[in-house]
């Protein structure tokens, strides 16, 4: 699969976030365990962790700290959702702004990160229709957006989002999360924790892949190079002065350029290589973007 640098680094970002929600999920049961074996409930946490950093701050019973570890995934939603949907944005942006460099491609103007975000979404849907990834992105993007100004309470546009969602969509969450989005009514928080975590990871990272997919798509031969050309360049500082060692536009002249395609040629191949670009092309691409 085509990986164009921003989705690149969204990848490596992700999966730092997943590995590390994973991470703190795993230490508080882990710490709820240890808490709900403690011989005498009331001993205090500290003493049952006592090896383990900052764990002298917790002044609290073992059945005390039984109950906080047991809650734990519920404060980590509220945390850790709105950073995912942060993310996310970030790789939509970055991917717009790649994108309006072809003026066909992104017809709305302006800096995209001062769009709306459902502005984003749908710029980078190139006209094709909503899928079900689309659909559930939207509705974390509400949600985040209640946990972020209401305190996490669900809000009309929560619940509203949630009942318009298509059967396939709503399939979709539940068997992400293993269980339906839950919610008394408005103004009350809804049931939260690592499964609606986990179901946001999820849905980012589909939406993810389809974007790159719609982006292959919506891209000539002739912008690919370009890109890849632009990859190569601002990758490293390396990179840079390699790709400006030798004058633009002189053909196969000089061994420098030479080497400078074939360096590309190299790139190409390591992150573009379902394209299968041809020297020609690299070497217009790169013309294009010096």
């Amino acid at each position: 699969m085509i990986q164009y640098r921003a989705f690149r680094t969204w990848q490596a970002m992700q999966k730092r976030s997943n590995n590390s929600i994973l991470a703190l999920s795993v230490g508080a049961n882990h710490a709820r365990r240890e808490m709900s074996q403690a011989p005498d409930p009331e001993v205090r946490a500290r003493m049952l962790l006592n090896a383990v950093p900052l764990t002298e701050r917790l002044d609290v019973t073992a059945a005390e700290a039984t109950k906080i570890f047991e809650s734990a995934a519920t404060d980590m939603a509220f945390l850790a959702i709105p950073q995912v949907m942060a993310l996310h944005i970030e790789l939509c942006v970055e991917t717009i702004v790649e994108c309006q460099r072809f003026p066909s491609l992104i017809r709305r103007k302006g800096a995209p990160g001062k769009w709306q975000v459902p502005d984003l979404h749908e710029a980078l849907r190139f006209g094709k229709a909503e899928t079900s990834a689309d659909e559930l992105l939207d509705f974390c993007l509400k949600l985040r957006n209640a946990m972020m100004h209401g305190a996490g309470k669900v809000n009309e546009k929560v619940t509203k989002r949630w009942e318009r969602l298509s059967p396939a969509a709503v399939a979709r969450w539940q068997s992400l999360a293993g269980r339906p989005f839950t919610y008394t009514k408005v103004g009350v928080l809804p049931t939260l924790g690592w499964p609606e975590i986990m179901a946001t990871l999820a849905v980012t990272k589909e939406s993810a892949h389809e974007i790159n997919g719609r982006v292959r798509g919506a891209l000539t031969r002739a912008q690919w190079a370009e890109v890849i050309a632009r990859d190569y360049r601002d990758s490293t500082t390396v990179g840079r002065r390699r790709f400006n060692a030798a004058p633009a536009g002189h053909g196969v002249a000089g061994p420098e350029l030479d080497r400078v395609v074939q360096r590309l040629q190299g790139h190409a191949m390591t992150y573009y290589p379902d394209l299968a670009m041809t020297p020609a092309e690299l070497r217009a691409g790169r013309d294009a973007v010096r």
